[in-house]
């Protein structure tokens, strides 16, 4: 199946001569709004308009429509109007909702289009996580489109996951109409070094989009990442970063997540002239902060009242400009022929939504709550215990008695990035303050001995946290100032088969938990919601200074990100892929 068979993209020859009658004036329209004023995100004019919409399409725009015979009328008052919001990149899963709650938490937001990688699930549950979100994206009203997911294992060798993800399995997998493409492929050494298995997933996605993922790539590296067809990257954290991966043609996808929050660095890059090769994206963002902040919206927002973004500019990076670079030719415009995904505004500059219309429906007018519980359960989620870790005790960690030079992950606030740095410890304290103990646990029934680590920035002071969620391979990840605390955190981690805990003084004082993998809730948007608040007020009282430290840690995980990572099977230093010691040598 080609991209012109994807969702969304055709008319079917059933309907097209209908939508024909009703944009001639011959046939009586579904839908018509007017007194309305369009902000048009291809040539920056706002304008007074109608908008004629048949069936999930806009037949029409103009004010020539003012007249036409229409089952219903929608008097806009003199609003504003833009396309749906579009997430290019984001994945469902750190969210800890199903796609169902996800969408009940972000169409109300204008998000209308959301472009997932469930790899998170997937090197969880492997094919079966993949095709439960495929069975997803048939039933949610968002669209929801699943990007192949290229990378499970993340760096095949380094950590222990659930499940692989083979090529034979995405080939079977591809002509689903949810696809795209092939999702971020973070393994970008094996794409510059011709790895035979990395371009063979290439080759077999040619034809479709390819995501990227490339952090700090710059010079003769990027060239060739980009001379395999990779045509955009999330993961740009410098300004002179970007200007080298917008000089050389690649789509700069501008990332607001909870942790990773790089609008404010990136923002200088967009203009009108470059604007079409800018988008936007999430990536992680969790229930608290859309709830708090916002989704797509809190992005625009933030691009046109703190970083000087033209109002038309940053619309049309949530709009136009992500449907133009994933080739969704009926979706991002308010025009004919195109979807009727709409975001009816009281104010442009605030981002004041009034309504969001998906397919032509005023989302207000739906009962997502009810649509949700159905979904999940015509949906069936895969909801097998995949936590086989056994209990571990606090001798289990074993960390080491001899002083010593240690190497130490320090974290870098607001970045998925860390660095690298090193500390004196003699087996009781540490020379530096907020150095705290770290170890990742493999939980896919292996019981193999914890990979340990150090790391910095935290500024938990007694207790621990601990997560079943941990980038890509979802091992438990705990931290803690004490490995009796460690083992109480673990062990409710394995208990209830997944989710957050914090714990002090050998006590459990909140959890949430995710019983979907490890790393999804059952529970509807507002419950996690106010599960993450708890959480939030137990872990400040232990002194943690991060906004976000479980999602902060999750990335402490990664070792595809730099400087220093830490899996079950030990600390790989990023920078030259290789598994280091714990002690400097």
């Amino acid at each position: 199946m080609t991209l012109a068979n994807k969702n969304t993209q055709r008319l079917s020859s059933q309907e097209l001569p209908n939508r024909l009658a009703q944009a001639r004036g011959d046939q009586e329209l579904d839908l018509l709004i007017t007194n309305i004023q369009l902000l048009d995100v291809i040539t920056g004019e706002i304008y007074p308009t109608c908008i004629a919409i048949g069936g999930e399409h806009i037949v029409g725009v103009g004010l020539e429509y003012a007249d036409s015979k229409t089952r219903r009328t929608f008097d806009g008052q003199g609003a504003f109007v833009t396309p749906g919001f579009i997430d290019g990149h984001l994945h469902i899963e750190s969210s800890m909702m199903s796609p169902f709650e996800f969408e009940r938490a972000t169409l109300p937001l204008g998000t209308t289009t959301a472009i997932c990688d469930p790899h998170e699930i997937t090197n969880v549950t492997g094919a079966n996580g993949f095709e439960w979100f495929l069975r997803c994206a048939e039933l949610t009203r968002q669209n929801l489109f699943v990007q192949m997911s290229s990378c499970v294992p993340a760096l095949p060798g380094f950590e222990t996951n659930g499940s692989d993800f083979t090529l034979d399995e995405m080939v079977k997998l591809k002509d689903h109409p949810a696809v795209l493409g092939l999702a971020e492929m973070m393994n970008f050494p094996g794409v510059i070094n011709a790895n035979t298995e990395v371009l063979s997933k290439i080759e077999a996605f040619d034809d479709l989009n390819l995501d990227g993922h490339a952090p700090l790539l710059r010079g003769k590296a990027l060239n060739a990442y980009l001379l395999a067809g990779i045509q955009n990257c999330h993961e740009t954290v410098t300004l002179e970063e970007g200007r080298e991966k917008l000089q050389k043609g690649m789509g700069l996808i501008i990332r607001e997540g909870s942790v990773a929050k790089n609008l404010k660095t990136l923002a200088p890059l967009v203009n009108d002239f470059s604007s079409p090769q800018c988008l936007l994206c999430t990536d992680d963002r969790n229930p608290f902060e859309i709830a708090h902040e916002g989704h797509i919206n809190f992005l625009i927002k933030e691009l046109i009242n703190h970083h000087g973004v033209a109002v038309h500019v940053a619309y049309r990076l949530a709009t136009y400009s992500a449907a133009k670079h994933f080739g969704l030719k009926r979706l991002g415009l308010v025009a004919p022929g195109k979807k009727a995904d709409l975001v009816i505004l009281k104010d442009l500059k605030s981002v004041d939504i009034q309504d969001v219309l998906i397919g032509g429906q005023f989302v207000s007018e739906i009962d997502l709550k009810s649509e949700s519980a159905n979904n999940l359960q015509l949906s069936q989620p895969p909801m097998m215990n995949t936590i086989k870790r056994e209990a571990m005790k606090a001798a289990d960690f074993g960390y080491p008695t001899q002083a010593g030079l240690y190497n130490v992950i320090e974290i870098v606030p607001n970045e998925i990035i860390t660095k690298h740095i090193t500390t004196f410890f003699d087996g009781k304290n540490f020379a530096q303050d907020d150095v705290l103990f770290m170890a990742n646990i493999e939980r896919y029934g292996k019981n193999l001995k914890p990979g340990l680590g150090f790391v910095k920035g935290m500024g938990l002071t007694s207790g621990a946290l601990a997560s079943s969620v941990a980038h890509d391979s979802h091992n438990i990840m705990v931290i803690g100032t004490n490995t009796e605390d460690m083992a109480v955190a673990v062990n409710e981690i394995i208990a209830m088969g997944g989710g957050f805990v914090v714990a002090n003084q050998g006590e459990v004082k909140a959890r949430v938990e995710l019983p979907i993998a490890g790393l999804l809730s059952l529970k509807s948007a507002d419950e996690i919601k106010s599960g993450i608040e708890n959480l939030k007020t137990e872990f400040k009282k232990l002194g943690v200074v991060l906004e976000e430290p479980f999602i902060q840690m999750a990335f402490l995980a990664l070792p595809v990100i730099p400087a220093l990572k830490l899996t079950d099977k030990g600390l790989v230093d990023v920078t030259r892929f290789e598994f280091i010691e714990l002690a400097v040598r």
